[in-house]
């Protein structure tokens, strides 16, 4: 198993040398990573999916390139940091991928439609119900394809939802066959969606915590799509 994201081989055509040879082999997954994190997490959340992924690829190649959304707001040295290491959003649209993972970041408007990123989060989102076989959506990346997709709008919560939640499991999916029956995730938001607005829109959830709410819940779409609210 190989998985070619680090820290000096983020670059794009580094990363494409690296796997290229894969490109045409079955037992190589091709996956998109839209981090969308603070400058200050950008680097712990790379490291974070590449240990996920290492854990669960089984002896596959993974193909991971990172992309970045313009309109993310970034201090210098983060705008020099995804300019240098990150694939443009524009180089996703031509492509095809087994799958996407995108994050959230952290919230400037009580309104989504009013962060400065929501058109590009949005063009993604329709990208990928027809360019993957599958796509990952954690945190507030969660709560915009909701809103967008469905019209499923966020509740605000009285106090930030932050902490490591015992979650249980509640559904029977292949995505939870091997899981056990109480896992723990962390989450980290100022909002909820409740889990009535979800299955009646056709959500199905997968795991559930009596203190922090829904957890991982899912919709087959042309992809489909993995949701979770908290991270990963």
């Amino acid at each position: 198993m190989a998985i070619h994201l680090e820290r000096e081989s983020l670059r794009p055509g580094r990363l494409a040398e690296a796997s290229g040879r894969h490109e045409f082999d079955a037992s190589c997954l091709t996956i998109g990573l839209v981090n969308n994190m603070p400058d200050a997490a950008l680097q712990a959340t790379e490291r974070q999916f590449v240990a996920l992924l290492g854990a669960a690829a089984d002896g596959l190649t993974v193909r991971l390139t990172p992309y970045a959304l313009p309109d993310i707001p970034r201090t210098d040295w983060g705008r020099d940091y995804v300019t240098r290491f990150y694939s443009p959003i524009e180089d996703l649209w031509d492509s095809h991928l087994d799958g996407l993972i995108v994050t959230g970041t952290e919230p400037r408007s009580p309104n989504l439609r009013e962060e400065p990123y929501w058109a590009s989060l949005t063009r993604v989102l329709e990208w990928a119900e027809h360019h993957t076989h599958s796509a990952v959506w954690s945190c507030l990346a969660t709560h915009a394809a909701l809103l967008h997709l469905d019209g499923i709008d966020r509740r605000p919560l009285g106090e930030k939802r932050f902490g490591i939640f015992e979650c249980d499991r509640v559904s029977d999916h292949p995505l939870t066959a091997d899981a056990p029956a109480r896992l723990r995730m962390p989450h980290s938001r100022w909002n909820d969606i409740p889990e009535d607005a979800l299955t009646s829109c056709g959500y199905r959830v997968l795991t559930r915590s009596d203190a922090a709410g829904v957890d991982a819940f899912v919709k087959q779409r042309k992809s489909l799509f993995v949701f979770f609210q908290g991270h990963p």
